[in-house]
């Protein structure tokens, strides 16, 4: 087996994802990477910028971007922090609640497609170990 493979079978899944997300999703101001950081907002309301950019390790600048599009279309809002003038907190709207649950039912769609009949405890096995690699993979970011 070619270990080094994998990087390219996980970069292929990831791509052909954002294509699919971005063909199939019709909300307005929403593509595949915001998506993906409005669902991370979702799932940790009260986040900042440089919390979104080091969990999903994307670099600020599109970070950045994507959340001015996505305050743009009242999908989050920002908030600068009262003690803090350098904190902005970010918290999702109910409109953006109600885009997370169209985009969690395109992803699962999509999952469910490429899935087929795999087995729950293949799919959990797969998981739990591409969870336990990310977590192995942050000590790149000190390398910086």
């Amino acid at each position: 087996m070619d270990i080094t493979k994998i990087g390219k079978f996980i970069g292929a899944l990831h791509r052909r994802f954002q294509i699919a997300m971005n063909h199939e999703l019709t909300l307005p101001e929403i593509n595949a990477s915001n998506a993906n950081f409005l669902l991370f907002i979702n799932e940790h309301d009260g986040v900042t910028a440089k919390q979104i950019t080091t969990e999903l390790a994307i670099n600020k600048g599109l970070v950045s971007r994507e959340l001015t599009r996505l305050e743009h279309a009242s999908y989050i809002t920002r908030t600068p922090d009262d003690s803090d003038r350098r904190i902005t907190w970010i918290r999702i709207t109910p409109k953006g609640k109600a885009a997370c649950k169209t985009i969690r039912q395109l992803k699962q769609s999509l999952w469910d497609q490429v899935l087929g009949d795999v087995p729950a405890n293949d799919v959990e096995l797969v998981y739990t170990q591409l969870e336990a690699w990310s977590e192995q993979a942050k000590k790149f970011d000190q390398t910086k």
